[in-house]
């Protein structure tokens, strides 16, 4: 195979940025992508990145002499930890804009963070009660930037949503939130020359963030013995989500250990239309699954032909 720097890139600078130029009312982005690395002539493309999460698609490709005009600029600044392909691409490029309008694509600016908190203050599903909820970017191990979405309160639990691995000097992050998406703009500079720069986009689905949020306090509230507080936040999470498998499989064990039983199986068979594996191999040797698992139809969910003998531990 072809080495992924040949030795014409070198002294050649490394450049992999994009930016969030537009969203949809759904919630979709419209990015530029920018890569001028491996001794190559630069590219510069529009894509179009859907807020379910497909894959992206190609808007619009760049001239070439609009493309290195664009890298040409950020080669000049791009020491600075600050994200440029959005002002510059609006400069060079005005296709770009009216490309993407054409899509149902209008430009949005990035949301405003608390005063002095550095925190962006959300509404929860409206389905699960439109909770208040707090997103923030934060420094990883690793290392790397984060989005990090929690109740609000000041050390409560949080979930990771996003990820944006760090090879130098982090930029300034930028975030969009509508319709349900949250789109993380950060990334790295490396310090000298030649210029070593990326700065990517990340999606992060806020109801599946709300639901893990929910599935972590029914869990916690399910150690504590108190089943009705778990089952709370357990439908809380599937209201956030309704195709999060844990939310649907932890929310079926607490049925089954309040003595719900018609409600913990229809549980079940929702966790199991989404991963029917995974429930075989949880629920098995579930002992909160215990009060139900001699029912045929719970049987066929768990794949069992034959109760377990009792007293048996499960083999290792």
């Amino acid at each position: 195979m072809a080495p992924t720097f040949p030795r014409q890139a070198a002294e050649q600078p490394v450049v992999h940025e994009q930016a969030l130029l537009g969203l949809s009312e759904a919630g979709d982005a419209a990015a530029a992508d920018l890569v001028d690395a491996e001794g190559e002539a630069p590219r510069l493309s529009l894509l179009a990145w859907p807020a379910a999460g497909e894959s992206s698609r190609a808007l619009l490709e760049a001239p070439p002499d609009r493309a290195r005009a664009v890298a040409r600029r950020i080669r000049e600044s791009g020491g600075r930890p600050l994200p440029l392909l959005a002002a510059i691409a609006a400069e060079e490029w005005p296709e770009a804009a009216a490309a993407m309008a054409a899509q149902g694509f209008l430009p949005a600016p990035p949301a405003d963070p608390d005063p002095g908190g550095g925190t962006f203050r959300i509404a929860g599903a409206e389905e699960a009660g439109a909770l208040p909820l707090s997103l923030r970017v934060a420094p990883a191990s690793q290392p790397a930037s984060v989005l990090l979405l929690s109740g609000g309160a000041p050390g409560g639990a949080e979930v990771e949503l996003a990820r944006m691995p760090l090879a130098g000097k982090p930029v300034e992050p930028r975030l969009w939130i509508r319709g349900g998406v949250a789109w993380l703009l950060c990334g790295s500079v490396l310090p000298g020359r030649p210029l070593r720069r990326a700065i990517g986009l990340r999606r992060a689905s806020l109801r599946r963030g709300e639901a893990e949020l929910h599935n972590l306090h029914g869990l916690a509230d399910s150690g504590a013995g108190d089943v009705d507080a778990a089952r709370r936040e357990f439908g809380r999470a599937i209201a956030a989500d309704p195709g999060y498998f844990d939310a649907l499989y932890n929310a079926a064990a607490a049925a089954a250990l309040a003595d719900h039983a018609d409600e913990a199986v229809a549980l079940l068979r929702r966790a199991a239309a989404i991963d029917p594996a995974r429930v075989q191999v949880a629920g098995r040797n579930d002992e909160d699954l215990r009060s139900i698992r001699g029912r045929p139809d719970v049987r066929a969910l768990l794949g069992m032909r034959r109760m377990p003998p009792e007293g048996v531990p499960p083999p290792p």
